[in-house]
């Protein structure tokens, strides 16, 4: 027989096509690009269209300033696919794609430490896609925030642990101090790696440990919105409102609450010093009490009410924000921030498979803040 001499594979993708298919998929704009290497946005038109081909070097620069590995521009294969965000949920990496390379980065540096020191986290964090046409919405988030919470540890750690029980699921989690205006914790998938990424303040740790909560909500009811784009099906759905409710459940178990209020007979006071007795038992936020007691039919009053009893009580008669209106804050010292991370990095460079110049790229500081913070790790050695 003979050959007609066509090709029915595809073409593999040329360079260009990979920068712009890399680019897209931390939603970032040429000129964006263009501004992060200080060159014009001809100059990445013309890459990504295949008139100029880059150098050596300005791979390497085009590879750091998108997330990626230098390989994933190459024409190589069997590379991982590209990390999938909830856009629809962080409405805020829209605006800032440097919150999008920042998580590819850890992604690759995770992967990276954990094949350096051989280990692996086990995964134990089963996903219960929620449709509102199955059952009703609050009987289904509850039942699978108890089902998570019981394979988790909470009960035993508290809440502050946050970390440590997202890495119980086998999610892994770390703290990160890019400042990301209305984003206070990130989730991302690649492959069959989950990470959440928070946000890490100083104080309001209230709001770190309800928005790690409300990140495992995404992944375990949502894991249809974990897509390379913001495209896909709204149905009208309120997302954030639904994993509100899963953190809300995961954090403050209904039998606990119920329990607690008998006990100490909180329907006979004011409900802001019902709310603040129950603060130290739960060791969440206020307005997370708040809401779970108005769930659970516990009490009733108008948001707006409470607000004006609480800003009373803190003594504020202008206009607040509502970080401000978080009476009686924890101590900062209750959350844990050590994760799984930073002691695989630790471990690695005190048995000099990594040094400091790596330190400083899995954990993208400086390589001065990397000597600063490795100077700690060997007078433990």
């Amino acid at each position: 027989m003979r050959s007609t001499g066509k090709n029915n594979s595809a073409a593999p993708p040329t360079i260009g096509q990979r920068i712009r298919d890399q680019r897209k998929a931390v939603r970032m704009k040429i000129k964006e690009l263009a501004r992060l290497l200080g060159i014009s946005r001809n100059t990445i038109s013309n890459y990504e269209t295949g008139k100029t081909e880059p150098s050596a070097s300005e791979l390497v620069r085009l590879a750091n300033a998108l997330g990626c590995n230098i390989m994933d521009l190459l024409l190589q294969k069997g590379q991982p696919e590209a990390p999938r965000f909830a856009f629809r949920a962080h409405k805020a990496l829209k605006k800032n794609p440097q919150i999008a390379v920042a998580a590819r980065k850890y992604l690759r540096a995770y992967r990276e430490i954990e094949e350096i020191t051989g280990t692996k986290l086990n995964i134990v964090l089963r996903e219960f896609p929620f449709e509102p046409s199955e059952v009703p919405k609050e009987e289904w988030i509850e039942t699978v925030a108890n089902k998570v919470r019981q394979s988790c540890g909470i009960g035993t750690t508290g809440p502050g642990a946050i970390a440590y029980i997202l890495e119980n699921l086998g999610v892994r989690s770390l703290f990160f101090h890019r400042e990301a205006k209305g984003l206070d914790a990130v989730s991302v998938k690649q492959e069959e790696m989950s990470l959440i990424m928070l946000h890490d303040r100083k104080d309001q740790i209230e709001r770190t440990i309800f928005s790690a909560a409300h990140e495992l909500g995404h992944l375990v009811l949502h894991p249809q919105l974990f897509t390379l784009n913001d495209e896909g099906r709204t149905n009208g759905r309120k997302y954030e409102s639904e994993a509100d409710l899963f953190a809300e459940c995961f954090l403050v178990p209904r039998h606990d609450l119920i329990r607690v209020w008998k006990e100490k007979s909180l329907h006979r006071l004011p409900l802001e010093n019902a709310l603040l007795l129950l603060k130290p038992v739960f060791n969440v936020s206020f307005w997370c009490l708040y809401y779970r007691v108005q769930h659970t039919g516990l009490a009733k009053m108008k948001y707006e009410k409470l607000v004006t009893r609480v800003k009373t009580m803190l003594g504020i008669w202008e206009q607040s924000t509502f970080e401000q209106l978080e009476p009686e804050r924890l101590d900062p010292r209750l959350l844990r921030k050590s994760t799984r991370f930073i002691r695989l990095i630790q471990s690695a460079f005190i048995q000099e498979k990594i040094g400091v110049a790596k330190v400083a790229e899995m954990l993208q500081i400086t390589v001065e803040e990397a000597k600063e913070e490795t100077a700690g790790w060997i007078e433990f050695k």
